[in-house]
């Protein structure tokens, strides 16, 4: 049995709208090839009698646990770029395998620590949720409310393109995913860097031409714009994460 330590697990967030990492370990933890035991953060002493420890979030682990659990040489996987300190590079170090998001994630966190191994693989998704329906003549930008997501540099795109602009921040999943169906074009401009994000996955396999910049961590996987590329990484994700997890 393996015990999987996160903050990104529906018991903690109660119903809450929840985010790409959720879902991500949601997908993952779905019909696992193994028998996986939750944690949350403060839980991670009872994690520690564990043989095998993954950890998909270390927020919320203070500097204690990062050191006891580095001990346990665990499997780390992080949604997103880690802020740097002593006590996470002695955990990524001690890790049996570094997991991050895409090329230019993986790239960034091995800048600044030195695991055993590391690996990127994207989030698992299912490309049957996204249609391309008859593309109307406006653009899309979807993200939760914050300046790092570039709210105003997809507003300033859009006057510069004379393009009509829906900026959807606030709705369901469902209606995001309906209204990328029949965008023409995807905006998303982050001001720092987003590991993947999910976003921009999804709006190449629903069929929007795509604007965006570097920041934007699946833009440094070679063909990213490529709906077949996308489709198969995605498609093969979660088989791909266990398969690196229980080498």
């Amino acid at each position: 049995m393996i015990a999987w330590i996160s903050h990104h697990l529906p018991e903690f967030w109660q119903g809450k709208l929840v985010g790409g990492a959720e879902m991500t370990d949601a997908t993952l933890l779905d019909d696992a090839p193994v028998e996986v035991k939750t944690f949350l953060p403060h839980q991670w002493r009872e994690a520690m009698e564990f043989d095998q420890i993954v950890i998909t979030g270390t927020d919320l682990l203070d500097a204690e646990a990062m050191t006891e659990l580095a001990r346990k040489e665990p499997v780390v996987a992080v949604h997103h770029l880690q802020t740097r300190s002593p006590e996470r590079a002695n955990l990524f170090n001690s890790a049996k395998v570094l997991i991050c998001r895409t090329p230019k994630h993986l790239e960034l966190e091995l800048s600044w620590t030195n695991p055993k191994a590391s690996d990127w693989v994207v989030s698992p998704l299912d490309p049957t949720e996204f249609t391309a329906k008859p593309k109307e003549d406006f653009a899309l930008w979807a993200a939760r409310w914050h300046q790092q997501k570039g709210p105003e540099q997809a507003i300033e795109w859009a006057q510069q393109n004379n393009l009509k602009l829906i900026m959807m921040h606030d709705k369901t999943r469902a209606e995001v995913l309906e209204a990328m169906s029949r965008a023409k074009h995807f905006v998303f401009l982050p001001q720092g860097f987003d590991a993947e994000p999910r976003s921009v996955v999804e709006a190449v396999l629903s069929g929007c031409q795509v604007h965006t910049n570097d920041l934007a961590g699946i833009s440094s996987i070679p063909n990213w714009r490529d709906p077949k590329v996308l489709t198969e990484l995605v498609t093969n994700a979660k088989e791909r994460f266990w398969q690196i997890v229980l080498n």
